[in-house]
């Protein structure tokens, strides 16, 4: 294929573009005119944020007229820059992974948002975004990509990628869709979201007189009242973020392409997220209390690069809700190096005490104290310390790690379990740390990392001979085979 003219984005990516900067722009111009009102409304007030949207309008347009793109059988060619023409050639073969999204804005134009991700680009960023291009487009950049890495690794493909059927390897039902938001536990994110976007007020709203009332309404034997208040608003965060995983995890499917995982996802805003195996460091399984509960469990695997799925930095969502039983053959299906189905070997029977002790530290002085200035019923409260002995010991029982030749597995966590599954040849570094209450007992912490860089695993309080096996397997050569 010779090289396209350059092209330009469709007109609709001036309205998407605009739209986030808006976005970002509301709360500082709502300030703005906020602190100019306090000393009575003039039209100089508005002067800043209307010479800030003129210009945010400007940009826009000229932003959209500067950026051009172009791709052969080779590399992908973009051009951009408003002041300052900045040009970039990407190899296809250095392509990592590609996020295809529809917003509101691409739908209503029929046109999709392509984020490329390379193996230079920072962490959660992409090194570019083609904010509006056709599907078809869309679809022949991804199929120029998969042919470009198959070329680089001397592949030879009889039959065209296009061609091929790939059928679903995971989906997700509706009525899977409704269990996972309800048992997502994103309510505290959504409590935190709004005390962040409340924080920005804090010139403006009387948060001490606000305080000083909540104070004097506790000591005033409300606490009842406040207490429903704080229920309401738990309740509430918990309704949103129930919404929120709803839209994002309706039409949820996974697909097998050649070498890449292709995951789709979304209502409002439709996404598609090809990760190459390749890229893949790990295997991670989640799984919180209530999941457990009824044998469910969620899955997501670590790629080297960055958010993808806006999520955590190099994890991608493969299963949100999926039967324990079942994640087995999905993950054999997808990623067939890794075997999930490991026995664990579970920590020294002396460090028991240390878990049952741990929570203890940080709970008896609070409860204790809470105890006795709300006696008698206060010492209600003190049922939380067998409690929390109990939660230790549940934490014990789960904590444990693997090591076959060719993986390490490491698990912890009760309340929201993890076990990563690691290929030795994707670990990066391998930390084994004690504390002097540690060495008393023969344990230490060991912690594994793969890429990105930040992307770690821990059990505490390993036996120290088991810990210096699993550092022996590590620096034993990659090829060894048990």
């Amino acid at each position: 294929m010779t090289r396209k003219a350059r092209r330009r984005l469709h007109p609709i990516a001036i309205m998407a573009g605009l739209g986030k900067e808006l976005k970002n722009m509301v709360v500082p111009l709502l300030v703005i005119m906020a602190a100019g009102s306090r000393h009575g409304f003039s039209w100089t007030d508005i002067l800043v944020p209307l010479a800030a949207l003129i210009y945010t309008l400007v940009m826009g347009v000229l932003s959209w007229l500067r950026f051009t793109y172009e791709w052969d059988d080779t590399c992908l060619v973009v051009e951009e820059g408003v002041f300052v023409r900045k040009k970039r050639s990407i190899p296809l073969e250095r392509i990592h992974g590609i996020s295809v999204t529809e917003g509101i804005w691409q739908r209503m134009a029929g046109v999709v948002q392509v984020h490329i991700e390379t193996a230079g680009d920072a962490l959660g960023e992409a090194e570019v975004t083609l904010r509006a291009i056709s599907r078809e487009e869309a679809r022949r950049l991804q199929r120029c990509v998969e042919q470009a890495k198959h070329k680089a690794e001397n592949a030879s493909h009889p039959e065209p990628l296009a061609n091929r059927p790939h059928p679903a390897l995971f989906t997700l039902s509706m009525k899977e869709v409704w269990v996972a938001s309800l048992t997502s536990g994103g309510a505290l994110g959504v409590v935190a979201a709004l005390c962040a976007f409340l924080s920005q007020f804090s010139d403006f709203i009387p948060y001490e007189a606000l305080v000083r009332d909540i104070q004097s309404t506790w000591n005033g034997h409300g606490r009842w009242y406040i207490a429903l208040l704080i229920l309401s608003i738990l309740l509430a965060a918990y309704g949103v973020a129930i919404v929120q995983n709803m839209i994002r995890y309706a039409s949820f499917v996974v697909r097998k392409q050649e070498d890449t995982i292709v995951i789709a996802r979304g209502w409002l805003e439709r996404k598609a997220v090809s990760v190459p195996v390749d890229r893949v460091q790990g295997v991670v399984i989640h799984e919180n209390w209530l999941r457990r509960f009824f044998g469910y469990a969620s899955v997501s695997i670590i790629h080297a690069g960055g958010a993808l799925d806006g999520g955590p930095s190099g994890e991608v969502v493969l299963c949100p809700l999926v039967k324990k039983h079942r994640i087995v053959p999905i993950v054999q299906a997808c990623l067939p190096e890794y075997r999930l189905d490991v026995p664990f070997c579970p920590l020294p029977q002396r460090a028991k005490s240390r878990y049952m002790l741990r929570p203890l530290y940080w709970l008896t002085i609070p409860v204790g104290v809470a105890a006795y200035m709300e006696r008698p019923w206060g010492a209600g409260l003190l049922f939380v310390l067998p409690l929390a002995l109990w939660i230790g010991a549940r934490r014990y029982q789960a904590a444990g790690w693997a090591l076959s030749s060719k993986q390490l597995s490491l698990r912890n966590g009760w309340f929201r379990r993890t076990t990563a599954h690691l290929l030795k040849r994707h670990v990066q570094s391998l930390e084994i740390a004690t504390t002097w209450w540690q060495r008393k007992k023969q344990l230490v912490t060991i912690s594994a990392s793969v890429m990105p860089v930040g992307t770690r695993s821990r059990v505490v309080d390993v036996d120290e001979e088991d810990a210096a096996s699993i550092y022996r397997w590590l620096q034993g050569e990659k090829g060894d085979q048990t």
